[in-house]
This record gives structure tokens, C-alpha cells and sequence, in this order.
């Protein structure tokens, strides 16, 4: 499950959404009552007695595709497999990359900037409460690192963004973030966000290491290639680190 606001919840299989419960009230009465829907986009469609057959039949045949062994020519296993991969990640975060926090992980962050608005796939902090910015990709792409650069940059420019508050423990100055109620409970770095770019191995694009070596120092990377079959299992096959460390 996925909250979209204080009245909706997304239901997702494997990153794709497939249904929503928003709760609101019934006509004409104060009494609160939830609103099911299924399906996405044009085709979202009301949950009755009348589409209850359709809806059975959507999730049937949504179960029977999206799993780790399912054919790669089924269209409902092949939908958003940058979300899949980031579900994966979520889950298996702590086993593959011990050293972030993975009980204060969040998905699709807003990142605003002179009036711009993007969405980071992951953002974390790490054991010593560094903030990190994970960035994935579940096909080859020539501008993961420029894309990633630019929602570090924002990250940045928000964990700079530090203002005291009042009532706040200690009279430390809050970042950005943590006026917004992310990670309750931890203290921020100021320093530097750390940037990892996520990808299978044979989808990182030639392009994307050498283009990552440009960067300026200031920008403390990682390139992570994971297994090709991550679906089935997610393993980390080999890391390179700016300054040309290679694990």
C-alpha cells in the first residue's frame, strides 16, 4: 500500500498501482464511507456490483503476469519496471546496502527548485545521517548521470536551506527536509548528499560511467549494477565510486 494523501491509499503489485481506496462521505450524510476503485489512468474504473466481474478479472490476470518468473512478452510484466525495481530495492535495502537506513526511506520525493518540480526515486540517509540520493534506472539510459546530478543539486540546495525552530531540541537550525516531517526522529547531516545511480548491469550505458568521471569532486558517487534477472533475485554485481574505486 501507498498513501497518496490523509484519504487515499494506493494498492501496487511490484511498483504498479492497481486500485485505490479514497475515503469521503456518503451522499447527502455525514458518515464516512471509501471509494474503490481499479484499473489506471482512462481506464480507472468505480468498484460495483456491476464491475466486480471486471475487477475480479484485472487482478487475476495482473497476479498470474507480475511475478519474478512471469514472461517478458506479457504486457502486465513489462509496466513500469523502473517502479518494480524500485520496490525491490525498498524492500531488500538494508541486505544490499547495510550501511543506508532503510526505516527512513522515501519514494518519489518532491525536489523543488526556482520553481521546478521533480521527483527522486529514492531519497535516504545513511548511518551517519548523511543524506543519500538514489537514483535508478531499469533500461539503458545516456542521461541517468545528468538527470541524477540535477536532483542532488536540489537535494543540496534544500539540506543547505537550515533555519532554527522554535521548540526544536537542542536549537539546532532544521534543513529544509526536516520542516517538511521527513526523518522524525534523526539528525540531518550538513554535509554533502551522497549520490547512487542503480541500474542492471548490461542497461548502464557506456556513456554513463565516463560522463560520471566529469563530475566535480564535490559529488561523492556510486554506480551500482545489479543482477540482469533482478525481478527473480536482486544482487549487487559490481560498485564503482568517484575516485575510481571499484568493489
Amino acid at each position: 500500500m501507498r498513501p497518496s494523501s490523509a484519504t487515499e491509499v494506493g494498492l501496487l503489485l511490484h511498483g504498479l498501482e492497481f486500485a485505490r481506496v479514497r475515503q469521503g462521505f456518503a451522499a447527502n450524510t455525514f458518515a464516512r464511507e471509501d471509494a474503490i476503485s481499479f484499473g489506471a489512468g482512462a481506464n480507472e474504473t468505480p468498484l460495483t456490483a456491476e464491475t466486480e466481474p471486471l475487477c475480479r478479472d484485472l487482478f487475476s490476470r495482473l497476479f498470474l503476469s507480475r511475478h519474478g518468473d512471469g514472461a517478458h512478452t506479457d504486457p502486465l510484466f513489462r509496466l513500469q519496471p523502473e517502479r518494480w525495481l524500485e520496490a525491490r530495492l525498498r524492500a531488500e535495502i538494508t541486505e544490499l546496502l547495510p550501511g543506508l537506513r532503510g526505516d527512513l526511506l522515501y519514494s518519489q520525493v518532491p525536489a523543488l527548485s526556482t520553481g521546478d518540480r521533480g521527483l527522486l526515486d529514492l531519497l535516504t540517509l545513511d548511518r551517519n545521517g548523511r543524506l543519500t540520493v538514489i537514483e535508478l534506472k531499469a533500461e539503458e539510459d545516456l542521461h541517468l548521470p545528468l538527470q541524477a546530478l540535477d536532483y542532488w543539486i536540489r537535494v543540496r540546495a534544500l539540506n543547505d536551506d537550515r533555519q532554527p525552530v522554535a521548540g526544536n531540541e537542542g536549537g539546532r537550525p532544521l534543513s529544509a527536509f526536516e520542516r517538511q516531517g521527513y526523518f522524525s526522529g534523526a539528525e540531518v547531516s550538513p554535509l554533502q548528499p551522497r549520490l547512487l545511480l542503480a541500474a542492471p548491469a548490461l542497461r548502464i550505458h557506456p556513456a554513463n560511467e565516463p560522463v560520471l568521471r566529469y563530475f566535480s569532486p564535490q559529488v561523492e558517487w556510486e554506480l551500482i549494477a545489479l543482477t540482469e534477472h533482478w525481478r527473480r533475485e536482486l544482487k549487487v554485481v559490481f560498485r564503482k565510486r568517484s575516485g575510481g574505486a571499484h568493489i
